[in-house]
């Protein structure tokens, strides 16, 4: 399979880019997908200076997807009326971006949420976002295995 590489630099690059559309979310907190969306998260808090919780669920084992996630670590936080900005490094499938946000809606009361991920990828997904989350991908790409400067 095809692979797309990126380095520090081109993450640092797609956030700055891109941060002015995610100022407009106003976020109280920022969430960070455990693994993958850590790095951005802390590179995103440099321009909103707000504070990082991290939620880490396991959808992987080795390089095999499981068939049900598994919660590794939760915040207990209560989310009403918080602005919530879940981060992420990409969109691939969506089954754990769409098994955080259902969580943090029924386990925390989250009732307005955000969605930053780095990459989006142009394929099918397996489950449809709610057309209440407010989602920024920075770039979309083809469906290639992802190699980021943290893996």
């Amino acid at each position: 399979m095809e692979k797309l590489y990126y380095t520090y630099d081109d993450i640092s690059n797609l956030i700055k880019n891109n941060i002015q559309q995610i100022k407009v979310y106003d976020p109280d907190y920022i969430i960070a997908i455990g693994g993958g969306g850590l790095i951005p998260a802390r590179m995103l808090r440099t321009y909103l200076n707000k504070s990082i919780y991290v939620i880490t669920v396991s959808l992987y084992d080795d390089e095999n997807m499981k068939d049900n996630i598994e919660v590794l670590q939760w915040i207990d936080l209560d989310l009403k009326d918080k602005n919530i900005l879940i981060v992420d490094e990409i969109d691939d499938t969506r089954k754990t971006l769409n098994f955080c946000i259902n969580r943090l809606k029924t386990k925390n009361n989250a009732n307005n949420i955000s969605v930053f991920v780095l990459q989006n990828k142009l394929k099918n997904k397996v489950n449809q976002l709610d057309k209440t989350i407010n989602y920024h991908a920075c770039e979309n790409i083809e469906d290639k295995w992802v190699v980021y400067p943290w893996d």
